[in-house]
This record gives C-alpha cells, structure tokens and sequence, in this order.
C-alpha cells in the first residue's frame, strides 16, 4: 500500500507527461474462488510512442490495491497510482469513443436538419399553391372575365387549377414526416451515447499508469483480488429404480457483489482458498504443572494462560466445523467456455458443470431405533474420474422429487450412500415385550442391566424388497463393564467400516411379509460401581 501511494506521489509531482489518455477497463474475465474472486479487467487504445499518462476512472470501491497486478502488451508499465479520494490535476483528453460519439451526434443532427429543411420547402410549395388556386378561382369570378375572350380564359384557368392541385397533392408533408421518427429516434441514442460517455466519472477508484508507448495498439490487463464473489456446486441426483441407474447432473451456483456488472466475461472456477489460511498453523511448547487438592486452583489460571497465548487466535487456527475441505493435495479447475453476463447484487447464475450416469444398488433401509418407516436408499461408486464436490443437491426418484438435503465430497473411486425418503408401505417398530416372569423388557439390577427388543418390520407394498435392518448395542471401553448380547437371527455383519457396536441384517422382503428381529443385551458391573452414559 505505501509503495503504491508513493508511486503516486511521484507520478503527480514530477514533470508533465506527454499526452494524457482516458480508457475503460471493463471486467473481461474472472477466476472464482468458494470465497473471493481475482478479476481481470482489460483497456485497449492506439497509443503513440513515448511517454503518456493513462487515466482508468471507476474501479470499484474497496479495491486493495495491494492486490493489483497490471501488465501491457504495446506498453511498457512504469509508475501506477490508485486514487480514492482526491480529483486528478487535470480533465483528461477527450477519448476516441467519446470523439467518435460526438461525431455520430453531429451526423444525425445534419441529417434530421436537412430533412426538416426539406419539409419546410415542402409546405412552402404547398401554401404557393394554395395562393394561385385562390387567385385563379377570384379571377374567374371577376367582371375582366366577362369582358375577354371567356373560352380562353376557362382554358387558362382549368389548366393552372389542375397543375396547382396536382402540386399540393404531390408536395403532402405528411407523407415526409413519417421519415422524421426515425430520425428522431437515431438522434436520441446518439445524444444518449454521448451523455453516458460523458457524464461524471462513476465512484470508486481511478488508475493512474505512466507507460512508455511503443507507437502501436496497446492492451493494459489489470488484475485485482475481491471478497464479494463466491461460487457453491449444487446437484441433482435422479434415481431409476428399475433400471438401478443413478444420473448426476452438477453445476455452479455463482454470484457477486463487487458494485459493477461483468459484462460477456469469461469465468473460471477454482477449488482454491487464496482468501483463507495457507499455511499450517504453528504449535507452541505446552506447560503444565501438578498442585496439590488443596492448592486454589484460581492460582494456576496466570501461567495456565501462558500456555496458550493470545497470538495463537491470531496465526488463523482453524475453527472446528468452520472449514469445509473441498479437495485435499490438489486444486481443480473449471473452466467455463462461453462468456457470460453476471450483474452485481442482482444474478445468482447457474452454469452446468457435467452429467454422469452411475450403477445404483437400490434398497430399503431400517433403523427401527429411531424411524417408524424404511427408507430408500442407493448405492453408488463414483466412477466419474474425478471428485464429486460439496453442496446443496436436490433428490428425485422414478422423476418425483423426494428431498433436499448435501452431497458430501466423493473422491474419484469412492462409494456414496444416498437416501431418496421414506417408503410409508414399509412399517417400524421396537418394543420391549413382556417376559414370561412377568416382568417388563427392561431389568435392572444394582450392578446388571437387561434388555430384550424386538423389531419388526412390515411389508404393506405388493412388491419385494432388498431390505437392510440396522440396530446397535452398547459398546465398553473398560474391562470392568461386561456387554454381552445375542440376537434371533444373527446378524449378517458386526461392526461394519469399525463404527463399533452395529448390528447389520440383510435379506429380501416379501410382500405382505413380517420381519422380526429379537435382541437381547446384558450389561453387568462391579457392585458399588454406577453405570453412566459416556457419550
């Protein structure tokens, strides 16, 4: 930053430049971040040899200028100014876009004074004749026409008569100002034009760039970094029952709030962070000490806090559940090949990023713990060749939508489980049932608890079913708590993927058909000991 203010410090104090030139530099391209953007905007001018002054007024407010980079084909860079605040010395020299608009006004202006000119002469000849009709038709009526020859005179009079109608039919001005709107028309987008491109400059910010001219067109690329630009994938996942095929359909969701418009700019999508931390965080010694039960404890909180000290807040450690991964060791782009129009504030654009057709194994899932219906569910390998990222996906099964919900990130070759909602024709239950000592499911003892559930499950729909029942027992993690349990039938799988104390049964089911499951668990303890819930 005070690099550059010095730079523009140097460039207003010392001698004056050769010629000063204004451009624009609209925003032609831009690579979007998951936050932030870097944005590309591009000047272009015919510009003599030797030194010059180039003016680019309307950055957006907020620009960190330490973020520009400005390179020059045609050009050669020197000293670059940003300016926020105060005016420029001195007006800039008129541009070849505002001295052409000028020159188009100018055109039409001739055009529609030469056409209102001809109009005039039009109802010039018009009243003309309409005096020599009046003339004609009182000399007719006057006492020298009786005393002439009066069949030369009708001759004389009805000849002129007929020439002057025929003039005042011929020389209609309506007819003429039909032309005129269009006239007109052109007229006004001209005088717009020019009052765009000369109206005050827009708030913000204005580049000054000294440049050495090399007597040839020259393009000026100037990059800057922005907060106000983010993009999120978003999906769509249509499931095929019959057919067992899954269909991805993914995009970007994109927008902006930098205070311009990107007119026909070219995007890219990175999965980088440049915005966020780019290095690992930094561990420092850690101190402890022992005291004594009886020692205030309330004593130890000054060195307690030496131990982590305010700085570490600052080195950008991250925050549990803030930071979402999107790929690990590896950054990927998406470059989107037509231009597009994204109005600041205003567009949430989607741009389609690929669709894929995946092999789905389709079933019904149970957990009758906690649901009281099964649910469908589809498995699937990601064999798309690359990365499925995060976000927002709509679910919808044989073409209805079933549910909203978040796709979290696949890698290439990696197997996904998605739920596409409840199927009501499936049933749940879990009861504890009595016992035939009368007693209820649940005993407890003051150093042994037991339990025996029963699940069911029920098929009310009239077709079959792959059906996976999952439940859970109690896991120990001390020798002293025993756990045992049993369950009619056994369970096909136990601990599955090492999430501990899962109980996985899988089979068909029938229509109409009644699954149950019997479970008991036991748990016994050292007596004086109490049994808490760890979780």
């Amino acid at each position: 930053m005070r690099n550059l203010l010095l730079s523009a410090a140097l460039l207003l104090a010392g001698p004056a430049l050769a010629d000063r030139f204004q451009a624009a530099a609209p925003v032609t391209a831009a690579t979007v971040y998951p936050w932030g953007a870097s944005v590309t905007r591009e000047a272009r001018l015919d510009l003599p040899a030797g030194a010059h002054e180039l003016v680019i007024p309307g950055l957006p407010e907020g620009l960190d200028p330490a973020s520009l980079r400005i390179t020059g084909e045609g050009a050669s860079i020197g000293a670059v100014g940003f300016q926020q605040q105060r005016a420029l010395p001195a007006t800039p020299a008129p541009t070849a876009e505002l001295r052409a608009a000028e020159a188009e006004l100018a055109r039409h202006q001739d055009a529609l004074a030469r056409h209102d000119a001809a109009v005039a002469g039009i109802r010039a000849r018009a009243e003309a004749a309409g005096d020599l009709i009046r003339f004609l038709m009182n000399l007719a009526e006057s006492d020298a026409a009786g005393r002439g020859d009066i069949a030369a005179l009708a001759t004389t009079v009805g000849d002129r008569l007929l020439a002057a109608r025929q003039a005042q039919v011929a020389d209609r001005a309506e007819t003429a100002d039909r032309d005129r709107k269009d006239l007109a028309l052109e007229l006004a987008r001209a005088e717009a034009q020019l009052a765009a491109l000369s109206a005050p400059q827009p708030a913000g910010g204005t580049l000054v760039i000294a440049l050495q001219g090399q007597g040839a067109p020259a393009r000026i690329r100037i990059t800057s970094l922005t907060h106000q630009a983010f993009w999120v994938p978003v999906h769509d996942l249509s499931l095929q029952r019959q057919a067992g095929r899954l269909r991805l359909d993914s995009g970007l969701l994109v927008s902006q709030n930098t205070g311009e418009d990107w007119l026909d700019a070219h995007l890219t999508f990175s999965t980088a962070r440049p915005m966020d931390q780019s290095a690992p965080a930094t561990l420092v010694p850690e101190f402890l000490r022992l005291a004594s039960p009886r020692q205030d404890l309330a004593l130890a909180a000054p060195e307690a806090k030496l131990a982590a000290p305010a700085s570490l807040a600052d080195a950008g450690a991250p925050v549990a559940g803030a930071v979402q991964t999107l790929l690990i060791g590896e950054t990927v782009m998406h470059d989107y090949p037509t231009p597009v129009t994204l109005r600041s504030g205003a567009d949430a654009l989607r741009l389609p990023l690929g669709s894929h057709d995946l092999a789905a194994t389709v079933l019904a899932e149970a957990v009758p713990r906690r649901d009281d219906s099964a649910y469908l569910v589809a498995e699937a390998v990601n064999t798309t060749g690359q990365a499925i990222l995060p976000g927002d996906a709509s679910f919808h099964a044989d073409g209805a939508l079933v549910g909203r919900g978040a796709l979290e990130l696949t890698a290439a070759g990696a197997r996904m489980k998605l739920g596409f909602g409840p199927l009501d024709g499936i049933r749940l239950a879990r009861r504890t049932p009595d016992e035939s000592e009368g007693a209820r499911g649940l005993v407890s003892k003051s150093s042994e608890r037991r339990e025996t559930a029963l699940l069911e499950i029920r098929n009310l729909t009239d077709q079959e079913w792959p059906l996976r029942v999952i439940d859970q027992v109690p896991v120990s993690r001390q020798d002293e708590l025993r756990i045992d349990w049993s369950a009619d039938p056994v369970p096909d799988k136990t601990d599955p993927e090492g999430q501990r104390g899962l109980l996985v049964w899988q089979s068909r089911l029938l229509p109409g058909e009644t699954r149950e499951i019997r479970l008991t668990t036991r748990l016994r303890w050292p007596e004086g000991k109490v049994l808490i819930d760890a979780n």
